[in-house]
């Protein structure tokens, strides 16, 4: 019998289950198929948890539209979009948030909703989306200015999504005539420091979505490539393990092997089997086609480190985007309180160098934008942290954690809080959010945090285009191993030699030009390279 070629897939994520479901379920058989994983578990950065006794996602969070999501398609057929027990944002509550600023000021929402749909208009525009002007009031106004400047930017290449925005801030505040200096009731908030104030907490927010530490790193001209689903954005009942059970449960037992850490990977050989994998209990493991799906923290350590993941090194075309592709650090604080009904927060701090800054607020908590229960009747809050303050998150022991939600709650809302340790709650100026003055002091119980960029498995979250990339370098990404002149047919740099094609191939979310940094991205890859595999073989698929 002939040998079946031997397919050996890294990682046990989206991308990688994704394609090891493919290449079983539609090769009849035809491959000898394994799954190595470095960690214990499987689904990568989807990792469904528990915490207070309610289902969490340390990870992977949202189906980012259900209009032809292929996530949503698997979650609805297996029936994980339903269940008897409430799970993370299966309501929203951040549309009710109320919002404070620094020094213990309640914004309304006439202040905030301007910003608001000041920096909803200017996002969506440099995501090339029309902005529908359909409002004769302060609304209509708004998206007028943010249009009238988005049509006198021209192009914009080489710029960053940051300067972008504050160029369309700058624009609307000169355009919008604001009477008087101050905001009644906001103490020593000016109107121009306050809606300033405002659009970085929303900034803040749209650091967590791209990964991207800065706005002033992130490219502007790729988020016109980046592509949504249409419909709304859910979170998944059963948890987003469930997509991930689901797609591994056709794999025979054995195909998944766990704690298999590669550390080498030696590709280009001539020999029968041209992959060489070793791991890191010394074995050793050939293949004939590898599909890699690390992350690109993951990548970028290997080609940076001290021999580095692969021999020979990767062609420059390859580590080069690999090198200019941003890669950032996103986390979840999750904490328990001692009651339901917390309300939802947004977060208004002073710039660093202000003088009425409250300096016992701890430097990492400053840029977190917001702190909502996880569902309507929860006890369990959740806020999202990016860049250095997410690595100052994965470091710090809880007790100092607490310490500092509990100066920032305490410094922006005047809310009473304290420790779930029985001595005197402080009493604080400014009155309290409690709607009942009979209602017993919040303490904060525990916490529970992410650490995606201390794992060496993963070295971050998710993968954005930076400013000196482009959506050319997510396709280099891509691009398999080793690489076919595509006028001759041959393998780069071996003449007529027989090498064997697609020896290294690559998915995950990074090697999606336009569903980068999601679920769906890497199963969009997962099947790109699968397919590969099978058109190669000949295998209908």
């Amino acid at each position: 019998m002939a040998k079946k070629p031997r397919i050996v897939i890294i990682g046990a994520g989206m991308a990688g289950l994704t394609a090891a479901n493919k290449l079983y379920t539609h090769s009849n058989n035809s491959f000898d198929l394994s799954v190595v994983e470095g960690g214990s578990r499987i689904g990568g950065r989807i990792n469904t948890s528990e915490f207070s006794s309610e289902k969490i996602e340390m990870g992977a969070t949202w189906i980012h539209g259900i209009g032809g999501s292929p996530i949503y398609k698997i979650a609805e057929e297996t029936g994980s979009l339903v269940s008897e027990e409430p799970w993370e944002c299966m309501d929203s509550t951040v549309d009710k948030a109320r919002t404070f600023a620094e020094g213990g000021f309640e914004i309304e929402p006439p202040v905030v909703e301007p910003v608001s749909g000041l920096f909803n208009a200017l996002m969506e525009l440099a995501q090339g989306k029309d902005i529908e002007n359909d409002d004769g009031g302060d609304l209509g106004q708004i998206y007028e200015i943010a249009t009238r400047f988005y049509s006198s930017v021209n192009g914009l290449n080489g710029s960053s999504v940051g300067s972008f925005l504050r160029s369309g801030f700058e624009a609307y505040w000169a355009s919008v005539s604001k009477g008087g200096n101050g905001v009644e009731g906001c103490g020593t908030w000016s109107r121009r420091s306050l809606e300033e104030a405002i659009f970085t907490m929303f900034s803040n927010t749209q650091r967590t979505y791209t990964s991207a530490d800065d706005l002033y790193t992130l490219d502007y001209a790729a988020e016109s490539e980046y592509q949504m689903f249409p419909g709304e954005e859910i979170t998944i009942a059963k948890g987003y393990l469930s997509v991930i059970h689901h797609l591994a449960s056709v794999l025979p037992q054995g195909v998944v092997e766990l704690n298999r850490r590669v550390v080498k990977i030696e590709w280009e050989s001539k020999e029968e089997d041209p992959v060489k994998l070793h791991f890191s209990d010394g074995s050793v493991v050939f293949a004939d086609h590898v599909i890699v799906t690390v992350s690109l923290g993951v990548l970028k350590a290997g080609i940076e480190s001290d021999g580095g993941l692969f021999s020979p090194p990767l062609p420059e075309f390859k580590s080069d985007a690999i090198k200019r592709l941003g890669y950032g650090v996103v986390n979840k604080l999750f904490v328990e309180v001692s009651q339901r009904r917390f309300p939802s927060l947004q977060l208004v701090f002073e710039k660093e160098d202000s003088e009425y800054r409250f300096v016992k607020i701890p430097w990492w908590m400053r840029r977190t934008a917001t702190m909502a229960p996880i569902h309507s009747n929860s006890k369990v809050l959740l806020s999202w942290f990016a860049g250095k303050e997410a690595l100052e998150l994965e470091k710090l022991p809880d007790e100092e954690i607490i310490d500092g939600v509990l100066t920032t709650v305490s410094c922006l809302t005047g809310k009473e809080v304290k420790k779930d340790n029985g001595k005197a709650p402080k009493t604080l100026a400014n009155g309290s959010l409690r709607e009942d003055d009979d209602e017993e002091v919040v303490k904060i119980t525990k916490v529970l945090t992410s650490k995606w960029g201390g794992d060496p498995l993963f070295r971050g979250s998710y993968s954005y285009v930076a400013v000196g990339s482009s959506g050319d370098d997510l396709d280099a990404m891509a691009e398999p191993l080793p690489q076919i002149n595509k006028k001759s047919g041959q393998v780069n740099g071996h003449g007529q030699a027989k090498v064997r094609e697609l020896q290294v191939m690559f998915a995950g979310e990074a090697t999606h030009r336009t569903h980068y940094s999601t679920t769906h991205g890497a199963y969009y890859s997962g099947l790109r390279e699968a397919n590969r595999l099978l058109k190669h073989y000949k295998c209908d698929f």
